[in-house]
């Protein structure tokens, strides 16, 4: 059955509140650091509708931007980074529709079609806001290298979630499974910085290409 293993994983995480009963052996320390500017390739994906979509035209423009990195036959990390994401949905309330975008980028494209994407959406009830992107593997993995988190083993991927201003150039990455709140947190600075300062045309940190 599609996700059945997924699918429980999801369960025990979103009813019991606790992560011990998917990584009993890996207590993780939340974490997050400061990144560089990142310049954003205008990679050709696909949305779970099966659109084609330019990653840094379409998908990010020039709102503030949360990227996740997952897998749909995943059961150990990406069901918990999910779980954080959907948690920030709610807390983001109505400046994702507005100012935010929240995107979840596979990262086995070769498996993850839009269709496979679309039903693993609906499990975490995501809402139109909520970007969920796959494409043909060199698409993703230029896209990964530039943000980052590019890995050869899919399956041994870091469970991080990046935050970032394309136009201020400003980013930060969270690491292992960090408070939904200290991640809304960061938004919310981020759009503070962006009434305060004048608004500026794309930098070269979000330069399309």
């Amino acid at each position: 059955m599609l996700f059945e293993h997924t699918h429980k994983a999801i369960i025990v995480i979103l009813a019991s509140g606790t992560l011990t009963t998917i990584l009993p052996n890996v207590p993780p320390i939340a974490t997050s650091v400061a990144m560089p500017a990142v310049q954003l390739p205008n990679a050709e994906l696909q949305d779970q509708h099966g659109a084609l979509v330019r990653f840094a035209r379409d998908i990010v423009g020039d709102r503030i931007i949360a990227i996740s990195f997952i897998y749909t036959d995943c059961n150990t990390t990406c069901p918990v980074v999910l779980s954080i994401f959907s948690k920030l949905q709610s807390r983001l309330g109505e400046k994702q529709a507005q100012n935010v975008r929240m995107v979840s980028l596979s990262i086995n494209p070769a498996m993850d079609t839009p269709a496979r994407l679309k039903t693993y959406a609906e499990l975490f009830a995501a809402k139109p806001e909520w970007i969920w992107l796959t494409g043909k593997k060199a698409q993703v993995d230029a896209l990964l290298k530039a943000l980052g988190v590019y890995t050869t083993d899919h399956t041994n991927h870091a469970s991080a979630i990046l935050v970032g201003d394309p136009i201020r150039g400003e980013w930060r990455r969270f690491n292992n499974f960090s408070n939904p709140e200290a991640i809304a947190e960061k938004i919310d600075e981020l759009l503070v910085a962006r009434e305060e300062s004048p608004r500026q045309r794309i930098s070269a940190s979000h330069e399309i290409r």
